[in-house]
């Protein structure tokens, strides 16, 4: 960053349904998104009526907030959740979840300007955030990924391994995988699919070779046949 660089306002909108104004130096906002070092070029400077100003009306404050702490100091301005001894299940799922959703926010904004280093920074913050929490993403995080990056995304990818490899059967303890999945997006329970199908081992029998699990697929016949 150079003392004498010029000043970008960025016009984002704020939760009062309005606007405001962050001011970013160029050479620093210009580091490492393609967006913006293609918006600060001639061509494009001439299409806007103020050359030093950029709307982002669909991006939301904290979010660009967030990017530009990261651009002057390295660092994911976000504070982890950690798991207690004491937390419930439900407390442990909603705290980490806010998390979450700001992450899968702060990358769906990396994609957006299309910021790879930024977007790296995010999926650590992820893992971290998973790490101090002992709980995973949850379906409103995961939509906000799935709805804001293409087929083949590594956080898309990263999710569906996750769920691969580490979700199981926990219905009898309330909220957790099994109702994880009753709220997650269809192409997201397709890439979990897919990933779980790569990921384990091959089955060493078949269903109609075992007389008792395949009888677990039969219905009652004797409620047929009391049916009046």
């Amino acid at each position: 960053m150079e003392p004498r660089d010029k000043i970008i306002k960025l016009v984002v909108a704020n939760t009062a349904s309005g606007t405001e104004v962050l001011n970013v130096h160029q050479g620093v906002l210009c580091k490492s998104s393609g967006f913006f070092k293609r918006a600060m070029r001639p061509e494009w400077l001439d299409l806007r009526e103020s050359p030093d100003t950029i709307e982002l009306p669909d991006d939301p404050l904290n979010t660009v907030s967030d990017y530009i702490r990261w651009l002057y100091t390295a660092t994911m301005p976000l504070k982890l959740y950690r798991m207690r001894d004491e937390d419930t299940r439900e407390k442990i799922a909603e705290e980490s979840e806010k998390v979450f959703i700001l992450l899968a926010q702060a990358y769906v904004f990396g994609e957006k300007i299309i910021d790879a280093k930024y977007k790296n920074t995010v999926v650590k913050s992820v893992l971290e955030a998973k790490e101090s929490a002992g709980w995973n993403m949850g379906p409103e995080s995961v939509t906000i990924v799935y709805n804001g990056t293409p087929s083949g995304s590594p956080l898309r990818r990263l999710i569906a391994d996750n769920i691969a490899r580490l979700a199981y059967d926990d219905s009898d303890k309330g909220i957790g995988w099994m109702s994880f999945f009753d709220g997650c997006p269809k192409e997201a329970l397709v890439d979990a699919m897919k990933a779980t199908v790569r990921t384990r081992a091959m089955v060493g029998h078949e269903i109609n070779r075992n007389v008792k699990l395949l009888e677990t697929y039969f219905e009652d016949e004797q409620e047929s046949d009391n049916f009046t």
